[in-house]
């Protein structure tokens, strides 16, 4: 089997650019070039190990097993058919094949599979551990399923508490990570907005593995809006809540007499009735788990079939090539608000809130003169307390704190890389007033932008405001440099996200 490797690129290390090819060898140890060939035709040799007919059944042993075990959660008496409610592919069978022939490639490579999860403070698992909100509970749940299957498989709960899905939609790569095989929705009790969800699926789309998406609620807008996205983006549906009430009234034991955290005691933060205690919680990581074992389960099958047939392509065969869509190619936005500027066009983006693989704000912050009296905040006092309880004693992973400058603050710049050609910069915060001209500062490459630029959208919640604008004004390929300076004593700028046209 191929070895399975733990592996998550929130992890990987960043590091410089590498010299060039002719300047390794030139100063590498011959030694050290052979020792490091030899580890490399080693994993090769491993990887081009496709699964046989034993690793198969192991696999699909393992299936039978994982199946069993959930369903006994719930006792006696359950069947797999109940927990397929819910579960709805708008393309019908031609969106769910697309998910089967992804599952069956990564089979047959070896490779990754990797579901990432965005959504609020009920996701985020707030009220509970976070090793009990349900994107954790699933890819438990599945963990030894795919790594009998040498699938390196990963679900990431990326959901933060208090904010809809935009503006880190235009981010999915630096907030999801660009080696995602499904990017989820969850911000069902958050957002509503039509605008924001086609942005979100058209972000989606355009990501460089070519995602799938899953919204955890059938959304009115996603039979009319996002039409053109059915089959691109296998759009489906995985909606827990008809089983689980299905369940609730048969008396099932693994629904019944919920709570907040399994254990005593529970000292986690959010423990309010708009959140769910740790069954619900556990059962809508069981729903989602049985939805793509189910889909696992099809694709070994018919990875069986070729191996009876001669064997799976090689890795180079075209069926298993994934190239990331142009987004000239993508289909006409259908909601007005929806601009092309953002609903068209890729990003890069460094900010303040987490969780996120990518950068953080402060990565870009000029090293000569530093923030410069502007200071990392939370909200407010209260949001800074629960969030260190969370994450002292629950082990939560988000925080929206924001770069905070006012009048006594001075100015700030951060270096913006490997912008396009033709490309902009934008920057996106909760701001008291956008008349930015009144009370602030802000220039691109030492050219004031104030009167020169464009709104994006604006998001609202309990939690938070955010909005985001852009320009073009002064922009320049490669390095940029953006700077803010408050200027009034009466209003402060609290920054989030800068949000650029990447070169590559």
């Amino acid at each position: 089997p191929v070895p399975v490797l733990k592996f998550a690129e929130a992890s990987l290390p960043r590091r410089a650019a590498a010299p060039s090819a002719r300047a390794r060898c030139r100063t590498m140890a011959p030694r050290r070039r052979a020792a490091r060939a030899a580890l490399l035709g080693l994993l090769l040799a491993y990887a081009a190990a496709a699964p046989d007919q034993a690793q198969l059944n192991a696999v699909e042993a393992k299936i039978k097993e994982t199946r069993a075990a959930i369903l006994g959660v719930y006792g006696t008496g359950v069947d797999a058919a109940e927990f397929a409610v819910g579960v709805d592919f708008l393309a019908g069978a031609k969106g769910r094949d697309q998910v089967v022939e992804r599952l069956l490639r990564a089979f047959a490579l070896g490779d990754s599979f990797v579901v990432a999860v965005g959504g609020m403070s009920d996701v985020a698992g707030h009220g509970n551990m976070f090793e009990e909100s349900y994107p954790v509970v699933a890819g438990d749940a599945l963990r030894d399923v795919f790594q009998a299957a040498g699938i390196r498989f990963q679900v990431r709960n990326m959901a933060m508490g208090g904010v809809p899905s935009f503006p880190n939609s235009v981010c999915m790569r630096d907030n999801f990570g660009g080696d995602a095989d499904v990017i989820v929705w969850d911000f069902r009790m958050v957002e509503r907005s039509p605008e924001n969800g086609e942005l979100y699926v058209r972000q989606a789309l355009m990501m460089p593995r070519r995602p799938f998406v899953l919204f955890k609620r059938n959304q009115p807008y996603l039979r009319k809006d996002v039409a053109y996205a059915h089959v691109d983006a296998a759009l489906h549906v995985v909606d827990e809540m008809k089983a689980y009430n299905l369940l609730k009234k048969k008396g099932s034991p693994g629904v019944a007499d919920d709570r907040f955290c399994a254990g005593d005691p529970c000292p986690c933060p959010g423990q309010v009735r708009w959140h769910a205690g740790y069954k619900l919680q556990r059962f809508r990581g069981h729903h989602l788990a049985l939805a793509y074992l189910d889909m696992f389960a099809e694709a070994v099958s018919k990875y069986g079939a070729l191996l009876a047939d001669g064997g799976a392509p090689g890795a180079d065969a075209a069926r298993w090539a994934i190239a990331p869509r142009d987004p000239g190619d993508l289909p006409a936005i259908k909601n007005a608000k929806v601009q092309p500027l953002f609903g068209s066009a890729t990003f890069r983006c460094a900010f303040t809130w987490q969780p996120k693989v990518g950068k953080s704000l402060l990565d870009l912050v000029d090293p000569q003169l530093g923030v410069n009296g502007w200071k990392m905040q939370h909200p407010s006092p209260r949001v800074a307390s629960v969030t260190e309880q969370g994450q002292g004693k629950c082990h939560y992973r988000d925080e929206k704190r924001s770069l905070v400058g006012n009048a006594q603050s001075h100015w700030i710049f951060f270096n913006v890389p490997d912008v396009a050609d033709g490309g902009v910069i934008a920057f996106c915060g909760d701001f008291k007033s956008h008349k930015f001209g009144e009370y602030a500062l802000i220039v691109v490459n030492q050219e004031e932008v104030m009167g020169e630029l464009s709104v994006w959208l604006e998001s609202k919640t309990l939690g938070i405001a955010s909005a985001c604008f852009s320009t073009a004004h002064n922009v320049v390929e490669g390095e940029n440099v953006i700077g803010f300076r408050v200027t009034s004593g009466d209003l402060s700028m609290s920054l989030t996200h800068l949000i650029w046209s990447p070169s590559k």
